[in-house]
């Protein structure tokens, strides 16, 4: 995916794989994501969400490109 025209600043990025299109991420036993997911920095928490300072980014002038590693 790709963001154009983003301002400088710090930035942090969260995405999901939707995989039955219902709009929300499906999750079993203790809260655990069924759906695929991922975090700007890819952070390896096991127990809980990632923080925005574990996530965080700066986007300058030039731009940015990051990879996040969807899990499943």
């Amino acid at each position: 995916m790709v963001f154009n025209n983003v301002d400088p600043g710090t930035y942090a990025v969260s995405v999901t794989h939707d995989e039955n299109n219902n709009g929300k991420m499906d999750t079993g036993f203790a809260g655990k994501p069924k759906e695929g997911y991922g975090t700007s920095n890819n952070p390896k928490n096991k127990l809980s969400a990632p923080s925005f300072d574990q996530g965080k980014f700066t986007v300058d002038a030039s731009g940015k490109t990051i990879d996040i590693d969807i899990k499943y």
